[in-house]
């Protein structure tokens, strides 16, 4: 059996959109391997470096407002919107001389973020059949966690060779490149065709269903869900060097491994997670990976690990695999739970809850670590991954797929 049926499968349609979803990850972990350089050329604190992170996500909670104009114009146009604004406010951030001019293209570059996962998810949703959604998705999610991955070793690598302000416009640059192969090569799908006689009442309509899909408990509910497992997934990204060095005594370097063989795992567990979503009914996937992710998350918070590097990078990278495994799986629930005319904008609602997530994250488990220590944080982690676990049976309970199956039928 073929991997990609040419029948289901538009593989360059869903090789661009994961293109530009590796650069949406890329960008937003761009800043912090210039951070030691930019503390000492502008005289930063630590706060106002955080900043320059608040900055570049906050524009994700556009996300919502980004899927109703996917609903209207089409996700190409979106799609193409977010590459070249997140870039252009990269590189232009880059010319900047300046610690205020570098938080305004931060800002810029967060607005074109918000145009990824919803015009992300209309393109896939419109190049896959039923039987690759799964494979797509996880193809989609693989390529942003490779940019995750990239981003420290590029932008540090060109600052190394030249300076901070090279590396960023170099980057920014190759970016509005990516756009304009993406506006030759990448064509609209799933858009529907209208005609002129029908247009309006057909935007009436599709405007009722949105309204009603917001207010939709599985909708809320699948919020929660991508907010709780993208909490715990951040704080393990953000905290696990210092549980590294002050929990475990171990060095800087294998703090930043650890790290690393967790966006491995968790890229590679993607992959293998789409086709399993093809294949088993979505929240039997969320529950395996979920409760395999808090499981090893509270082992670790109870110090049942050897103090050991080679302990330490087994561990976290079981954690990625298991927090990469299900990630295929939510995306099809969320899209079973979508009525049909609202698919795109329901996507940027749902998936606001990353946004969230990612301000709450970090603020609020390094209050629990100066409170108490960073093995209290990781208990709170693997609790807050384990409610995943609840909502995801909930949702399951309340008839996921029935508000899409209901629209199908009409």
């Amino acid at each position: 059996m073929d991997l990609f049926d040419a029948d289901e499968f538009d593989l360059s349609v869903v090789g661009l959109v994961s293109g530009g979803h590796f650069f949406s990850h890329f960008y937003l972990l761009v800043f912090p391997p210039l951070f030691p350089v930019l503390r000492v050329e502008f005289g930063l604190s630590n706060v106002e470096l955080g900043l320059v992170m608040s900055a570049i996500q906050v524009g994700t909670f556009l996300q919502v407002f980004a899927g109703d104009l996917v609903d209207r114009i089409g996700g190409k146009r979106v799609f193409l919107f977010g590459v070249v604004v997140s870039a252009l406010g990269v590189g232009l951030a880059g010319v900047g001389g300046s610690y205020p001019l570098i938080l305004l293209f931060a800002l810029v570059s967060s607005v074109g973020q918000a145009a990824f996962h919803p015009a992300d998810y209309a393109l896939l949703g419109g190049a896959s059949g039923e039987g690759s959604a799964g494979k797509s998705y996880a193809l989609h999610s693989f390529a942003g966690s490779l940019g995750f991955a990239a981003a420290p070793v590029v932008v540090g690598g060109i600052a190394l060779l030249s300076n901070w302000r090279v590396a960023l416009v170099v980057v920014g640059s190759v970016g509005l490149v990516y756009a304009l192969l993406s506006y030759l090569l990448l064509h609209e799908v799933g858009k529907p065709e209208t005609d002129d006689a029908t247009d309006e009442a057909t935007q009436e309509a599709g405007e009722r269903v949105e309204r009603v899909s917001l207010r939709d408990p599985t909708l809320l509910a699948l919020f929660l869900f991508v907010f709780v497992t993208v909490f715990g997934s951040i704080g393990i990204q953000t905290f696990t060097p210092v549980l590294v060095v002050d929990g475990f005594h171990l060095g800087e370097a294998t703090g930043s491994t650890a790290l690393t063989a967790f966006f491995v795992a968790f890229a590679g567990a993607v992959l293998v997670g789409g086709l399993v979503a093809d294949r088993f009914r979505p929240h039997v996937v969320i529950l395996v990976g979920v409760v395999a992710s808090a499981v090893l998350t509270w082992v670790v918070a109870a110090g049942a690990v050897p103090a050991a590097p080679a302990a330490v990078l087994v561990v976290f990278a079981l954690i990625g695999g298991a927090s990469g495994l299900y990630l295929p799986a939510r995306d099809r629930m969320i899209r079973a739970a979508t009525p049909r005319g609202s698919t795109d904008r329901s996507f940027g609602f749902v998936l606001t809850g990353i946004s969230v997530a990612g301000v709450l994250a970090p603020a609020l488990l390094g209050a629990v670590i100066d409170a108490t220590s960073v093995w209290a944080a990781y208990w709170v982690v693997g609790a807050v991954i384990a409610t995943g676990a609840v909502v995801a049976l909930a949702v399951a309970a309340g008839g996921l797929g029935r508000a899409s199956e209901a629209a199908d039928a009409t």
